[in-house]
C-alpha cells in the first residue's frame, strides 16, 4: 500500500496506517499531482504519492516527531481535483478545506487514539515548519514535489534515495553542501520548464473555464459538493454536462489538445499567465544556497524568465 521507489523503506505506526486507509487520504490516489497537465503528459502521479513521500522525507529526518509525521500524511487532503489547477480561478484555498477535514469525525477519531488533538495538528500547518521551510528555505513538502515530478518526467539523474545522505533538515528547512543544493536547483527549474509551460498553464485555465460553465447551467450546490470529488467524477460531470461549451472544451482536452491555441494576441480567448516562481532554496552554511553560490544564483535567477501573459482558445 505504501511502497514507493524513491526513499528507503519507512515502518508506519498502526495510527499512521489507520490515516493512510483513511477516506480523506485515499481520496488523494485520485488526485493528479500535476493537475490537468496529467491529462496531457505521461505525468501521472497522484496526490496519494506526494503524501507518501512528504511522510517518508518527514518520518526518516525526524522519526520521532509524531506532530510532524501526522502533518506529513495530511497536509494536502483538502486538495481539489486536479491539485491547484482550478483552485485560484474557482475562488478555493486547500488550506481552508485541509483544516475542515482534519476536525471530522474519521480523521479526528484516529488522532485522539494518539492522544493528539486535531487543532495541534492544525496549528502546525499554519506555521513555518520543516514541512513547508521558512520564507526562503526548501520545506520537505517541496522538495519531494520536485524530485517526484522530475523522476516521473524522466528528468532525474538518480534516486533520490542516493541523495539522502547529502541532505539534511532544520526547523527552517532542507539544508545540504554546495554541489547538491546546486543539484536540487537544476532540477527544481527541469520541473518548472515542464508544469509552467504555456500549455500545462492553459489546459488548467480551459478546465476551470468548463467547470465555471457547468455551474452556471446547474444548481449552485454543485460548488459546494466540488471539493469532496476526484478527478474522474469531474470528467463525467462535465462530459454529462448540461453545459454545451463544458462538454467542448473537456472534450478537447482529452481528445482534441491539438486544437488548443496559445498566442500573445489580447482579447481574442482566456487570459493565461506565470507572474511568480518558486522562491526558496535549500540551506547552505546556515543561509539560503543562493546568497552563498554564484552558480546556484543564477540559476534561481533564471526562474524568473519562465514567467508570461498569454492567451488561449480553441480552434474551431
Amino acid at each position: 500500500m505504501i511502497t514507493e521507489p524513491l526513499y528507503p523503506t519507512i515502518e508506519p505506526y498502526e495510527w499512521e496506517k489507520e490515516l493512510l486507509l483513511s477516506t480523506p487520504v485515499r481520496r488523494l490516489k485520485h488526485l493528479a499531482h500535476f493537475g490537468a497537465g496529467a491529462l496531457l503528459s505521461s505525468v501521472v502521479h497522484s496526490r496519494y504519492e506526494h503524501t507518501i513521500g512528504v511522510w517518508k522525507l518527514a518520518s526518516y529526518f525526524f522519526p520521532n516527531d509524531n506532530i510532524l509525521r501526522i502533518a506529513a500524511i495530511l497536509h494536502d487532503v483538502g486538495h481539489l481535483p486536479f491539485s491547484h489547477s482550478v483552485e485560484k480561478t474557482l475562488g478555493f484555498n486547500h488550506h481552508h478545506l485541509t483544516e475542515q477535514m482534519i476536525k471530522e469525525k474519521e480523521i479526528s477519531d484516529i488522532l485522539h487514539k494518539v492522544n493528539i488533538c486535531p487543532s495541534e495538528v492544525i496549528q502546525f500547518l499554519r506555521h513555518t515548519s520543516p514541512l513547508n521551510g521558512n520564507e526562503y528555505i526548501l520545506g520537505i513538502d517541496h522538495l519531494d514535489s520536485f524530485l517526484r515530478d522530475t523522476y516521473m518526467m524522466g528528468k532525474i539523474d538518480f534516486l533520490p534515495k542516493h541523495l539522502l545522505p547529502q541532505l539534511s533538515c532544520t526547523s527552517k528547512g532542507i539544508a545540504t553542501d554546495e554541489e547538491t543544493g546546486i543539484y536540487l536547483l537544476k532540477l527544481i527549474k527541469r520541473d518548472h520548464q515542464v508544469f509552467l509551460d504555456p500549455i500545462m498553464v492553459a489546459v488548467d485555465r480551459l478546465l476551470a473555464e468548463a467547470i465555471k460553465c457547468h455551474w452556471n447551467a446547474t444548481a449552485q450546490n454543485d460548488k459546494k459538493l466540488f471539493p469532496t470529488l476526484t478527478d474522474s467524477a469531474v470528467i463525467e460531470m462535465l462530459k454529462e454536462s448540461p453545459s454545451s461549451k463544458a462538454r467542448r472544451l473537456i472534450h478537447t482536452i482529452l481528445y482534441a489538445p491539438h486544437k488548443i491555441i496559445i498566442t500573445k494576441e489580447q482579447g481574442i480567448g482566456l487570459p493565461i499567465s506565470i507572474r511568480k516562481v518558486y522562491n526558496k532554496t535549500p540551506l547552505l552554511n546556515g543561509k539560503p544556497l543562493n546568497e552563498e553560490s554564484e552558480e546556484a544564483r543564477k540559476i534561481f535567477d533564471s526562474l524568473s524568465s519562465l514567467t508570461f501573459q498569454l492567451e488561449v482558445f480553441i480552434k474551431d
